[in-house]
């Protein structure tokens, strides 16, 4: 944004002696390029290091989220949970994550989970510290921002104070992997640029970025050192001990998990806030 500068009304000078008052003319004229290229050199240095500091892996933390515990126990849950008592969660559960949509694994159609609005309104209710997810099937870059922008589009008048999530996985299809996000066979830095694609457009917009998948996923399908550092890290392992050895925050650690105040199976997870990649 260009700066506003004021008007300067030009000062009074002397005829004579000429020279003198033309030096000293030419005394502030250099003085000013002085001064501009100094100001660009640092403002140059400035966005080199930034550069430098974004390819080295220097890059900025995860925003700081804490509770009154150093690990938080919650539920995620979507319109397959039905119907959910969300005071008893309140007293049950310290988080939870809440679907808000998702592409569909055919014909790529995005969806808005049908009881989005209802768990964001009745968790803000209650008082329980929220994040929100989008079940993707972007193939590209593009895609991944159109995921993002309709996700933030429709949590816009609630209060999110947990991680906006891209929640990378691949459909199962008649019992095995399949859908498009699969077919596509996707490379590994394919996968990982349009999951920071996602995440740019989710911080862009004041949210903390995250990304959900299965230690799979991230051992095997990511460049985990090309994801920016600032993004929360949320691993499915349902193993009795954790298989995936890099750092994550978060652990769904149970597909089948009880809470009260929701009558069906429900997802269960541990939030590291104090000691990130130990339990």
């Amino acid at each position: 944004m260009a700066s506003k500068t004021k008007s300067k009304t030009k000062p009074k000078t002397k005829a004579k002696p000429k020279k003198k008052s033309q030096k000293k003319n030419t005394a502030k004229s250099d003085k000013k390029r002085i001064i501009a290229i100094v100001i660009l050199t640092v403002a140059a240095l400035g966005i080199a290091a930034a550069v430098f500091a974004f390819h080295s892996g220097r890059k900025q933390p995860p925003a700081a989220i804490t509770f009154d515990k150093e690990v938080a126990w919650g539920i995620d849950v979507s319109h397959h949970n039905g119907k959910i008592d969300w005071k008893k969660v309140s007293a049950a559960a310290d988080f939870a994550f809440i679907r808000v949509g998702y592409r569909g694994y055919t014909k790529g159609e995005i969806n808005k989970d049908t009881q989005a609005d209802d768990n964001l309104k009745q968790a803000n209710k209650n008082d329980i510290p929220v994040g929100v997810y989008f079940y993707s099937q972007a193939i590209n870059e593009a895609e991944a921002e159109e995921e993002a922008a309709f996700l933030l589009d429709n949590i816009k008048h609630y209060d999110i104070s947990l991680p906006v999530v891209l929640d990378f996985e691949y459909a199962f299809v008649n019992g095995q992997h399949g859908g498009r996000l699969y077919d596509a066979q996707l490379t590994k830095e394919q996968r990982t640029s349009l999951i920071n694609a996602f995440c740019d457009k989710v911080r862009r917009a004041g949210y903390i970025p995250g990304v959900y998948a299965s230690s799979y996923i991230f051992r095997t399908e990511l460049n985990m050192k090309d994801l920016a550092d600032d993004i929360y890290i949320w691993v499915a392992d349902y193993n009795k001990v954790m298989t995936y050895a890099g750092r994550y925050d978060i652990r769904q650690y149970s597909e089948s998990g009880a809470c009260d105040g929701v009558s069906e199976n429900v997802d269960t997870n541990y939030f590291y806030t104090q000691n990130r990649n130990q339990e």
